[in-house]
């Protein structure tokens, strides 16, 4: 044969959109994620068939003398969990953070990744699709507290990152760090080989993209901050939040955590209540319950979400209001980027509730039979917290995220 009659490479985008569209609507709700993900030609014929809504990533096992974990999404529609073909090394020292691989951010479909070498990159879990980040070595560090003790050897440095737009249709995207023990902020765009802090500030809860504005949080003040595609954000207005949170939980046995989540048009902030010590019946105790007279050893009693509280930002009067439904919607929190979306388009999800992950970063690594597993969903009407799945008090590692297929 000569090289003329050569057969050519097939162009697999070039194929009839009819045999595209049968093609696609055989295929499981993973499948068609990964099949849009092709090109643009693959995408438009499998536009009419649904992706998942908002889908569990977790590992589909949890041997503790495996050394590898596989990741898979649970999708909470009909229950099923995907395997998406996906093995992380475990952690040899289930006590620290930052042994093995973890991931710290989920947003626009990508989540940001931290594997045991400390690397840092974006990975879409579907495409398989993997973005270096600046290293984490470059993240502007200050004075230690100790000699014994430096917030670049943290292993809960990296508390969240989210980002600013999606790397797939924008490259003038920013990824978002909080960071260190006093809870900084920092920033890369795309190609960049160092992270850079934006602000002077410390003490931060939650940060949040909305309106092309980025919101932090921090001790009571909402910042807005102007992202723009060549420079640092800048900061555009500070306000003073006056609000009354709840007190009769009992603070000594438990504590609270913050979050930022854009809403029907409006800035959610969402009071999170944990836990310290809570027993298999939901009850609360103080640490001293946990040693008997008959037994030396400790009972186990993880921390464990009860609570939610929800107030809306009044932007004219500056202060925060109290809300007492959602209506159809459905916020999810953890890790991941807030996002509040409608169960008109994701029926299998309970109005008016709050679903949330694991991201207790500074107890998850204190014991090897508990960490990651406080995900569930809160009722704002009901007041009640339900799993979603029967074995929530085990250990979760890594621990479960939102992901949002996009």
């Amino acid at each position: 044969m000569t090289g003329n009659n050569k057969k050519s490479r097939p162009n697999w985008s070039e194929l009839n959109q009819e045999l595209l569209g049968i093609i696609a609507s055989k295929l499981l709700y993973l499948d068609i994620i990964r099949f849009k993900a092709v090109c643009s030609s693959w995408f438009a014929a499998a536009e009419r068939y649904s992706s998942p809504g908002p889908l569990l990533l977790c590992p589909l096992t949890r041997e503790t003398d495996a050394e590898h974990v596989r990741l898979g999404a649970c999708s909470i529609k009909d229950g099923t969990i995907y395997d998406l073909n996906l093995e992380f090394e475990k952690p040899e020292d289930v006590f620290s953070a930052s042994d093995g691989f973890r991931f710290i951010g989920s947003s626009h479909g990508w989540m940001v990744a931290e594997d045991k070498g400390s690397e840092l990159y974006l990975m879409n879990v579907f495409s398989r699709t993997c973005i270096p980040l600046p290293e984490k070595g470059t993240i502007p560090t200050t004075q230690s507290y100790g000699p014994k003790f430096s917030m670049i050897q943290s292993p809960t440095m990296i508390q969240k990152a989210i980002l600013t737009a999606n790397p797939s249709l924008d490259e003038n995207y920013k990824v978002i760090i909080i960071y260190g023990c006093r809870e900084k902020l920092a920033f890369c765009g795309f190609g960049d080989q160092e992270w850079v802090r934006f602000s002077n500030s410390d003490g931060y809860d939650d940060v949040v993209c909305y309106d092309t504005l980025l919101y932090a949080l921090r001790e009571g003040q909402i910042e807005v901050w102007e992202i723009s595609d060549s420079c640092s954000p800048t900061k555009k207005i500070c306000l003073e939040c006056c609000y009354t949170t709840d007190s009769s939980y009992p603070r000594e046995i438990c504590c609270t955590q913050w979050y930022l989540a854009p809403s029907l048009g409006e800035l959610l902030l969402i009071e999170r209540f944990i836990g310290e010590f809570v027993d298999d019946q939901g009850q609360l105790h103080p640490e001293g319950d946990l040693l008997t007279d008959e037994d030396s050893h400790p009972l186990l009693f993880p921390y464990k979400t009860f609570s939610f509280q929800v107030y809306k930002l009044n932007m004219i009067e500056k202060k925060l209001e109290k809300v007492t439904s959602l209506k159809d919607q459905v916020i999810f929190l953890g890790g991941n980027h807030g996002i509040s979306l409608s169960v008109k388009d994701y029926p299998e999800f309970m109005p008016n509730s709050i679903y949330y992950t694991d991201d207790y970063w500074d107890r998850m690594h204190e014991d090897y039979l508990y960490g990651g597993h406080d995900f569930g969903s809160y009722s704002l009407e009901e007041n009640s917290i339900a799993s979603l799945v029967p074995y929530c008090v085990e250990r979760f590692d890594p621990t479960p995220f939102w992901v949002f297929p996009n």
